[in-house]
């Protein structure tokens, strides 16, 4: 069996991973862009101060008149209050000007900053200040404006200001309080943050996304894929078996895998059917009862056996409570009938579980195990057996040769691929041969890839939901706009699928 290595990620893997990722991770980058909006805001709230700012226009004069010198001194007078008005900001770094405006506050210190602005091609100026008192904003400002003209004489002789617009008094601060601006930069902070960690995520994620993507892993045929379905909860809290009829996806897609089955075992005239998977939590389970029930709606006289011997889940699956034999006891007590274990469950299924479980290693007779499902197809059309993950525990490898046809159940985006590619090459080492795989849990919102998959993995080709609820070849397949299975009725299907 030839298996493909290839961990070759192209653009539109990557995307459907990164979809994928979205879909299972969104709370963390919800919780991440929530988080981050409120760090940021209660930083900016903690060490928010209110600033208040105070402004004045005012223009710079020489001291020259047209009058004291010829009519060119207008021009000189108006070049030396462009020169003074842009030396203006100079001006406010000198220690003399800091000494007289601390003089003139009164106060033996500075509490704002200063900063002024010359209007280009004028003698304009506007001074600002801000501070964290609005009072000293404005005596600050006025203290400038009052000693500037002390400073200036070493420039000009007599140097002039003229208030355009007076100085304010500050009522409100002008920096923002912090809100809900502040939350969003945070927020979209921790978005960004969540983003990075779903692209790592999708690029460390090395598992199983897409049917496309199993088949250039493993060459194996591609049965079916199911699509995802939420499992239910009793009130007492056992797990409630989601049957086909619960979804109509699932339904169609336990027909086609029935049909494919049947078709398999038809040349030898096999009734054993095994079902295994790499990691426990893959639906082995789920899809073993399922395909019982489809054979059981089918017409079949089914029995599912739980050949997982230390962990026996098949009766608590089916909401039945795990009392009486298994498999186990009939192979440790040989005066055991394996018939005496047999139950009845909801719907006419009948199936073997036991009431505990065994974690001490133990060495399955595989002569013995075929002698017991001898007994069982002698009374039943089909048996279905549930194994242990065929990774964990070498039961499985030794219970896959005593069945005629072996399912490998493989759920999307769970299990790595070095895992499921050990675990096959195991069993084929051990001249087990697998019919082919079963993807489990394929989202329903990946329409492509879900039930209906276009090519060989659905049933048939192109056999799926349309936009209409029939099929491309109109109403043979599918059901029609009242509900009714096409011109084929379920009894007609019946009698194809057994001429076939």
């Amino acid at each position: 069996m030839e298996q493909k290595t290839t961990d070759q990620i192209n653009l539109a893997t990557l995307m459907i991973r990164l979809k994928i990722a979205l879909f299972r991770l969104w709370p963390i980058v919800v919780s991440l862009s929530i988080l981050f909006g409120l760090i940021w805001f209660a930083r900016a709230r903690n060490s928010y101060v209110p600033m208040y700012e105070s402004k004045a226009i005012f223009t710079v004069d020489s001291g020259y008149t047209a009058e004291d010198i010829f009519v060119t001194g207008a021009y000189y007078d108006q070049y030396a209050a462009q020169q003074l008005a842009g030396a203006f900001p100079h001006f406010l770094s000198l220690d003399m000007m800091n000494d007289l405006v601390v003089q003139q506050l009164d106060k033996g210190y500075i509490n704002g900053r200063a900063s002024a602005e010359a209007i280009a091609d004028s003698n304009m100026l506007v001074l600002t200040v801000q501070s964290n008192n609005a009072q000293d904003a404005y005596d600050y400002l006025c203290a400038i404006i009052d000693c500037f003209p002390q400073v200036a004489v070493y420039m000009v002789d007599n140097p002039q200001v003229k208030i355009m617009t007076a100085p304010n008094l500050p009522t409100e601060p002008y920096t923002e309080v912090p809100g809900i601006t502040t939350f969003a930069r945070g927020a979209i902070i921790g978005m960004a943050l969540g983003a990075v960690i779903l692209f790592i995520y999708a690029l460390m994620r090395h598992t199983i996304q897409t049917p496309d993507e199993l088949k250039s892993t493993v060459n194996l045929p591609i049965l079916i894929a199911l699509p995802k379905v939420t499992q239910k909860k009793r009130r007492s809290g056992t797990s409630l078996l989601i049957t086909a009829d619960s979804d109509p996806n699932m339904a169609e897609s336990l027909r086609g895998l029935r049909m494919k089955v049947k078709k398999l075992l038809a040349p030898t005239g096999g009734k054993t059917i095994l079902v295994t998977s790499t990691l426990a939590g893959e639906g082995k389970t789920t899809v073993a009862i399922n395909l019982a029930y489809s054979l059981i709606s089918d017409g079949h006289k089914v029995l599912l056996l739980d050949a997982d011997m230390r962990s026996q889940s098949v009766a608590r699956t089916l909401g039945e409570k795990a009392i009486g034999s298994g498999l186990l006891d009939c192979l440790k007590d040989p005066k055991l009938s394996i018939t005496s274990c047999i139950r009845t469950a909801q719907h006419g299924l009948d199936y073997i579980s036991g009431r505990s479980t065994e974690k001490r290693h133990y060495a399955i007779d595989v002569n013995t195990v075929r002698k017991l499902l001898d007994t069982l197809t002698q009374q039943y059309d089909y048996v279905v057996i549930d194994t242990p993950p065929s990774e964990i525990v070498s039961d499985s490898a030794a219970l896959c040769r005593c069945a005629d046809c072996v399912l490998y159940v493989i759920r999307q985006n769970y299990t790595q691929k070095g895992q499921i590619l050990n675990s096959i090459t195991s069993l084929h080492q051990k001249d087990v041969k697998i019919a082919g795989i079963v993807f489990n849990g394929v989202p329903q919102f990946h329409r492509q890839y879900g039930y209906g998959y276009r090519s060989t993995y659905g049933y048939g080709y192109d056999y799926g939901y349309h936009k209409y609820n029939y099929s491309r070849y109109g109403f043979t397949y599918g059901y029609d706009k009242n509900g009714k299975y096409g011109k084929y009725s379920k009894y007609r299907m019946k009698t194809e699928e057994e001429s076939k």
